[in-house]
């Protein structure tokens, strides 16, 4: 559940070659060919390229910020023709944060495509927990930038991955954020928890309707647990659980059952959730978690909140074999907002968050990144 990489676009860049020569030939670069070379770029990482041979590189700048007392760090990079107003980019489980080396490769394409990319340090992302924390933390970040940033116009735009979809759509839809966010790009995003913890935990998608999902993870269950560990009371179970899922995060047939008998109530509860394979224990088990925990859960499960206030557009992208998050979640978040106002990309390759596109798989991502280009460059 951490960055976005792309292993390589292999087939889809030498067929679709010729398309962007043809494309290019036309004279300005339109959408199409800057899609190509997005694509390629992502591919390449730190190689060569060609949309880093058309472009400078970005200018990455650190920036120290407050809002309301509460401080962050992030970096900004800054394009050589600032083209497509300002973009901010929500790191995932990372421990190197903002610094995630496929992130920093990540901005600096979205930057050479026009954007002006502000990337927030989030803390509680780089200890594998994310939170109501996490929405207060991107809101200011909206806050900031559109106050202080040319190139954000009064709005700006949002990309988040997997679990920090939904702090993001939450920060997006606050009284006094909602009119600043243009568009959010959610890559293998949630929409209700409650079922994605029923298909980590026993491999059912309820929200597949009749749609059979590809058996889970087996480490998805220990990454969960993981998230949310901070909400527990005791200092001792946060470390018996951490351990506990770490271990089975290296061996999942490491006995930890001596470990587990010595939890407190609070932990035993959520350790009871992530290991049933039950799928009709699920509700109840959430109902038992610690209370904190369960606030910030009903907090962050977009299914059950409004989501009128939100006037972004958002482009989902998620793949239909993803095994972390069905694409079920994102279909569904796209069917609870207004038809104009959410679109999908279903693109195969894309297993969660990693990216192995041939032809087809390509396909899916090229019309992705046209669309977001275009939702860039609207006033």
């Amino acid at each position: 559940m951490g960055m976005m990489m792309v292993r390589g676009v292999g087939a889809f860049l030498l067929i679709t070659g010729l398309i962007a020569a043809l494309l290019a030939s036309h004279g300005a670069m339109n959408r199409g060919y800057e899609a190509l070379l997005a694509l390629g770029d992502i591919a390449a990482g730190s190689e060569a390229s060609r949309l880093k041979a058309r472009t400078p590189d970005p200018v990455r700048e650190e920036l120290t910020y407050a809002v309301d007392g509460r401080g962050y760090r992030a970096d900004l990079y800054r394009p050589d023709e600032p083209r497509r107003g300002a973009l901010i980019l929500v790191h995932g489980f990372t421990d190197a944060g903002r610094r995630d080396p496929r992130l920093i490769e990540f901005a600096m394409t979205l930057s050479r495509l026009g954007f002006t990319v502000m990337v927030p340090e989030l803390e509680g992302l780089k200890r594998f927990s994310v939170s109501t924390r996490e929405v207060e933390a991107i809101a200011d970040a909206i806050r900031h930038l559109t106050q202080t940033e040319p190139a954000a116009r009064s709005t700006t735009a949002l990309a988040a991955i997997s679990l920090a979809v939904g702090p993001a759509l939450v920060a997006a839809k606050q009284a006094d954020t909602a009119d600043r966010v243009r568009f959010l790009i959610a890559l293998g995003g949630y929409y209700d928890l409650t079922d994605m913890l029923r298909y980590v935990t026993t491999g059912e998608d309820q929200g597949g309707a009749g749609r059979a999902a590809p058996p889970p993870q087996r480490e998805g269950r220990w990454a969960v647990l993981l998230s949310q560990l901070h909400w527990l009371e005791d200092e001792n179970d946060r470390a018996a659980l951490a351990a506990i899922a770490r271990r089975k995060l290296e061996d999942p047939d490491a006995p930890v059952q001596t470990e587990v008998c010595q939890l407190g109530p609070q932990a035993q509860a959520a350790y009871e959730l992530v290991t049933n394979e039950d799928p009709e224990r699920v509700e109840a088990l959430v109902a038992r978690l610690p209370p904190p925990l369960l606030e910030e859960y009903q907090a962050l499960d977009l299914s059950a909140r409004d989501l009128d206030k939100l006037q972004a557009r958002l482009v989902l992208i998620h793949g239909p074999h993803d095994r972390v998050i069905p694409v079920s979640h994102s279909r569904r978040l796209r069917d609870a907002l207004p038809a104009y106002q959410a679109r999908l990309f279903e693109a195969g390759g894309l297993e969660h968050v990693a990216v192995s596109p041939g032809w087809r798989d390509g396909w899916g991502l090229w019309r992705a990144t046209i669309h977001l280009l275009a939702l860039g460059e609207q006033e």
